[in-house]
Parts: structure tokens; C-alpha cells; sequence
């Protein structure tokens, strides 16, 4: 009987270990995407010169750059420098993923865009894949590359950096709201699992001076960061202020409530079942 009930204990500690540590894999079907050197589907919008903005890129990069409509769910963008060199970014709304099968996406490359109605799409999520091409020359490559000569020159004042810097946490948004920087037309939001390494954003809230970001993990930190743009310039970082230094906490990223729970009570479970099962005392 003594055998059997260590049986069991081990079995259930084993069953809890198992289900708090393990996590399903979620199949993926990601869509074919046209490449931008032979580009398919309806012109969105199209830009022959200007200042454009790259996702999970904080960088700001002059040519051309035009956006087709593949379908309800997809688009491409081609942006092509005054060098020849291009950068393919396939969006995909994600409106019918689980937030699993996002994470492994996210292993993959894939950048989560919480609110693309700041890249002038609909205003919900995507997710956004950036690769290199090389543009041609000529419109030999099916795409139509900035026109040779000197690039364009930025000579908008650099802005102040914005002050005050707050940011307000709830579940799965997160607000930020900051001092007005009195030359700036709009703001770029930076912010990722990492200080410093802002690998989702915000390329152009408008000019306000709060925005509310959603679609974030609640059980992950996140780091933010923030400045000021004037048209094409744009200004230094800034972040919340040190005593948070730029996180926002949700649950720990270690582990979820249900397989800690479930722990406890397995562990509540084998002690029962070893008092159950131990030999009493011989009397003597």
C-alpha cells in the first residue's frame, strides 16, 4: 500500500510539472505574399519622394514608397531608396490568431502592430514582415524606384524632447501621455520586451499628447519610449520617468496564474493521499 501511494504522489507532481510547463503548438498557416520586384494586387497609396517610416524601425528613410492591397487581410509595401536598395514589409491583419500562435510568430521575425490606422490602415492589429530587395533601375524590377539625383534633404529644425513622460498601464493598453513640444507636428512611439530595444511602435500618433496603445500581452513588460518629430526631423528619446524606467509590469512573464494554481493543488492532493496511505504505527 506504501508503494502505491508514492506511486501517486509522484504521478500527480508529475502531471502538475507537465501541465504548468509545457505549452501546445498552435499550427500557423501564413499567407504568400507577392515579392515587391514583380509586385500583384490594387495600388493603396504610392509616393514618388518623401520621408517614410519602416515597422519595428525607429530609423526615418527617404525614396519612394507604395503600398498594394492583396487582399482584405494583406498588403505589401515597397519603399525604394534613392541607392537602388529596397524594403518589403507584408502586413497581415491578424484579427484571427491567438495570442500563442502570435508569439511564435513573433520568434519568427514577425512585428506586432497594435493600431495600423497610424500607417494609414484599418485601425486594428497586424502583424508586419520586413525583407530586403533590390530595386533595379528603369522599372525593369516591376516596381518603380525613386528617380536618380541627390536624396532630399531634411532642413526642418530638430524638436525638443517631450517631458513628463507618463505611461498608465491596464491589462492588455497601455497610455501614454506627455508635455507638448512646441515645434513638433506629431510624436513616434517606441517599445518593446527590452530597454532600448524598441522592436514595436507608433511612427505617427498626430499631434496630441496622450495616445493609448492595445493589444499587449498582460502577462509581459513592456518598455516605452518616446519623441517629438518636426515634418521630417526627428528629435531625442525620452522615456518614463527613472523611478519606473520605462516598464510597465503586467503579470509575471515566468509563468500564468492557472498553472500555478494548479500546482498548489496537486501539491495539496499528495499530501491528503500520503496521509491517507501511511502505515500506522505498530502498538506495542
Amino acid at each position: 500500500m506504501r508503494n502505491l501511494g508514492r506511486f501517486i504522489i509522484h504521478a500527480l507532481v508529475l502531471a502538475g510539472l507537465v501541465i504548468a510547463f509545457s505549452r501546445p503548438v498552435f499550427a500557423i498557416d501564413i499567407p504568400q505574399f507577392p515579392s515587391c520586384t514583380s509586385p500583384s494586387g490594387s495600388v493603396k497609396v504610392s509616393y514618388s519622394s518623401g520621408v517614410h517610416g519602416i515597422p519595428g524601425d525607429a530609423g526615418q528613410y527617404v525614396g519612394s514608397d507604395v503600398v498594394y492591397t492583396v487582399s482584405n487581410s494583406q498588403l505589401v509595401q515597397c519603399f525604394c531608396a534613392a541607392t537602388g536598395a529596397g524594403i518589403q514589409t507584408n502586413w497581415w491583419k491578424q484579427d484571427s490568431l491567438s495570442q500563442d500562435q502570435i508569439d511564435q510568430l513573433t520568434k519568427l521575425g514577425w512585428i506586432v502592430i497594435p493600431d495600423g490606422s497610424a500607417w494609414g490602415l484599418d485601425p486594428v492589429s497586424y502583424l508586419a514582415q520586413n525583407s530586403n530587395f533590390n530595386c533595379g533601375g528603369g522599372g525593369e524590377s516591376g516596381f518603380s524606384q525613386a528617380q536618380a539625383g541627390p536624396a532630399p534633404v531634411c532642413d526642418s529644425a530638430k524638436p525638443g524632447t517631450p517631458a513628463s513622460v507618463s505611461v498608465n498601464r491596464s491589462g492588455s493598453t497601455a497610455t501614454l501621455s506627455w508635455s507638448t513640444v512646441p515645434n513638433a507636428s506629431h510624436y513616434t512611439i517606441g517599445y518593446g520586451l527590452k530597454t532600448d530595444d524598441y522592436i514595436y511602435g507608433v511612427s505617427n500618433t498626430g499631434n496630441v499628447t496622450t495616445y493609448t496603445i492595445g493589444s499587449l500581452d498582460p502577462s509581459q513588460s513592456y518598455y516605452f519610449a518616446l519623441r517629438a518629430v518636426n515634418n521630417c526631423m526627428p528629435g531625442d528619446w525620452a522615456t518614463p520617468s527613472q523611478a519606473t524606467g520605462g516598464q510597465v509590469l503586467g503579470l509575471a512573464s515566468t509563468g500564468s496564474l492557472a498553472p500555478l494554481l494548479t500546482l498548489i493543488l496537486l501539491g495539496l492532493s499528495a499530501g491528503v493521499l500520503a496521509m491517507l496511505f501511511r502505515r500506522p504505527k505498530q502498538s506495542a
